[in-house]
């Protein structure tokens, strides 16, 4: 990824692998504060993207947060476009303004829950956190409600040519891609929440994506973080790095 000199504009910013974390205490909490500044907030998911990504690749991101994991998308020349996808419409303007303070240009952002299903809008519920937010009531408690208007998840990535899916949902991926058209995807990189999906909800997740052709590469994940990428007819295989 290519490094641009990012600096804080006030003391409270923040500055997360060189993306400019704008200060912000509804919406960056202690919580997530401490997150970043202990160099945890999407640690996984940022050092191992590099290593995943390939030249003309489309993003779709689905669960962009705050926009970090867009804002390093951008940043790499490999990547020519990414569609970034949020239910929790509060963070929004934030995100709008992170991706302005840092440059970002290649970034479509897009207030909706993907789904193929034939609901106009879909409950989320809020949390103090944002990134507790979810389609879910539980495990946790939260603040309030929100209704979130649904886009089709088959359209999104068919009229975007989408190489490449990467999603934290908090819990909704065990359900996500039962129905999906994953033509023209052959990596779905994501977050796993057993926690909230349990041990039948992962397995709910592996049956759907294995049944599109995909597989576990355990060489790109870590711990709950994981890729499935599209088993290739003539795989090659990857010499042993030790």
């Amino acid at each position: 990824m290519v490094d641009k000199p990012i600096h804080p504009h006030s003391r409270n910013d923040l500055v997360v692998d060189g993306v400019l974390i704008p200060d912000a205490p509804h919406i960056i909490t202690p919580a997530i504060r401490h997150a970043m500044v202990a160099g945890r907030f999407e640690a996984e998911e940022a050092a191992e993207l590099p290593r995943i990504l390939r030249d003309g690749d489309v993003v779709l991101e689905i669960g962009a947060g705050i926009g970090f994991i867009s804002t390093l998308l951008d940043r790499d020349e490999r990547v020519r476009k990414v569609i970034a996808v949020e239910a929790n419409p509060r963070l929004m303007p934030y995100m709008a303004d992170l991706h302005a303070r840092n440059g970002v240009s290649k970034v479509h952002r897009k207030n909706a829950v993907l789904s193929n299903g034939s609901d106009a809008a879909m409950t989320f519920y809020l949390r103090r956190d944002f990134w507790m937010g979810s389609l879910a009531p539980e495990p946790n408690a939260y603040e309030d409600t929100v209704e979130v208007p649904t886009e089709n998840l088959d359209r999104v990535i068919r009229d975007n040519a989408v190489t490449l899916i990467v999603c934290d949902v908090e819990g909704a991926e065990a359900y996500l891609f039962h129905d999906a058209d994953l033509t023209g995807v052959d990596r779905v990189y994501l977050e796993l929440h057993d926690h909230v999906t349990g041990l039948a909800g992962v397995k709910s997740l592996v049956d759907a994506l294995s049944s599109r052709g995909f597989t576990l590469d355990p060489r790109h994940s870590i711990n709950s973080v994981v890729l499935f990428r599209r088993v290739a007819e003539n795989e090659v295989l990857r010499p042993y790095e030790g």
